[in-house]
């Protein structure tokens, strides 16, 4: 997947999507912004690469736009943005045009929990993003806050949680640990 972050002209999102055909990406995410509907027909119908929108749309009915005009092959609704219920309600849209959704989540580890549910509750999901970050310290915070094995990899998928509720048991000592530094 590469993310142009909606960041490219329309043009230029056309060239780079047709440039990188010989790679087979899964998809070109958020190659420009969502601005002219028939500008983003014109680039789906110029590349066989997949088109992903949505990080930044929290109106169903742009989606239904999108949708209905075949601009779209994924679907990347923002979790934080919109929140589990709008994002089953968008993906219940997608599902009659065969579009699968890849819901976008930069959040902690409480909402790759909430988005590892979510995933497991679509019939049209396709993948899930779980945030990468750099710092060995975020990576201790996550693994502390969320147990170490949630957002940890196995084969390439990510477990399912199985406890109560989301299926975390937040450490207390560990939130505590950062809503100090955050003070």
């Amino acid at each position: 997947m590469l993310d142009g972050a909606g960041r490219l002209t329309p043009g230029d999102s056309a060239s780079l999507a047709s440039s990188l055909e010989r790679f087979h990406l899964l998809w070109f995410d958020e190659p420009c912004r969502i601005s002219n509907i028939s500008t983003l027909h014109k680039i789906a119908a110029e590349t066989v690469t997949p088109l992903g929108f949505g990080r930044r749309v929290h109106q169903s009915g742009a989606f239904q736009d999108l949708l209905r005009d075949q601009a779209i092959d994924i679907l990347r609704p923002s979790l934080a943005l919109n929140g589990l219920s709008q994002l089953r309600r968008m993906a219940a849209l997608a599902e009659p045009y065969y579009t699968a959704i890849a819901p976008y989540h930069d959040g902690g580890p409480v909402a790759t929990a909430a988005a590892l549910h979510l995933a497991a509750s679509l019939p049209n999901f396709f993948i899930q993003q779980v945030p990468f970050t750099e710092a060995a310290e975020d990576r201790a915070m996550r693994a502390g806050l969320g147990g170490a094995a949630l957002e940890r990899p196995v084969n390439g998928f990510l477990a399912l949680p199985t406890g109560p509720g989301l299926g975390l048991a937040l450490d207390r000592a560990t939130l505590e640990k950062y809503q100090e530094r955050a003070a």
